[in-house]
């Protein structure tokens, strides 16, 4: 990560403009490249992009759809983004909400919105300027697991995961669908029951389709909504057996 002349890439995701414009300007005058963003979907998609690394990422913690968490634990759970400063930034929750510290969350500090621009910026330097290294909460693991997917409009599909996590999955597929969409996904964990779960498309790979190096064929990452508890405790077991395997 980093860039020329000290120079850092940093995404910004708030729902709210105002607080999106005023935390993009704060660090803007720092001379960092900033782009802020609406949502989680497009925070993740600009952070996925190998072929334009980013230095941080800073999300509100509660957003329509992908929200500041979702975000987090998908980042910590991909190679790529793994050691990525996240700032949560909120006005609705206090320390005292986050009694194991906001690292047990993904983050490396939550701020609140009332804090002062050079506050922010304490907190913003302090963590461009160090490389840590995290206790990842959502794990990955590489499989090969056939699956099959099912849009709300009712067309359907075939696929492979190719990874996963707790948090969500890379679904290698010929033919990806944009990000946003809406599905269900439905696949076997060997030695363990059938999972059958909503799931959101937040970014999508082509690389193969455009010549650009990627560690990831042709698909779409996906987070899992509403797993059921029996099957996300099932899902969690099987990826602690891969891991203690590697």
């Amino acid at each position: 990560m980093g860039s020329r002349n000290g120079k850092r890439r940093i995404v910004v995701a708030d729902d709210s403009k105002f607080w999106r414009e005023k935390i993009a300007t704060v660090i803007a005058r720092s001379g960092h490249e900033v782009i802020a963003v609406e949502n989680g979907i497009s925070a993740i998609r600009l952070c996925m992009d190998a072929s334009r690394p980013i230095d941080m990422a800073v999300v509100d913690l509660i957003m329509p759809g992908v929200d500041g968490f979702e975000v987090a634990r998908y980042l910590r759970s991909e190679r790529i983004t793994e050691k990525v400063p996240i700032i949560g930034i909120t006005g609705l929750f206090k320390p005292d909400d986050f009694p194991d510290g906001p690292q047990s969350q993904g983050f490396e500090a939550i701020i609140e919105k009332s804090s002062s621009p050079d506050q922010f910026l304490f907190i913003f330097n302090k963590f461009l300027s160090q490389g840590k290294k995290h206790n990842r909460p959502a794990p990955r693991v590489p499989t090969h697991l056939p699956a099959e997917y099912r849009c709300g409009n009712g067309d359907s599909g075939r696929c492979v995961v190719a990874n996963l996590s707790a948090s969500g999955a890379f679904m290698s597929t010929l033919k990806p669908l944009e990000p946003g969409s809406e599905i269900t996904i439905a696949f076997g964990i060997p030695d363990g029951p059938s999972i059958r779960t909503a799931a959101l498309v937040i970014w999508v790979n082509e690389s193969s389709s455009e010549g650009k190096k990627s560690s990831y064929s042709r698909g779409m990452g996906v987070i899992f909504r509403r797993m059921q508890l029996g099957l996300q405790s099932s899902l969690e077991r099987y990826i602690e057996k891969e891991l203690e395997r590697t």
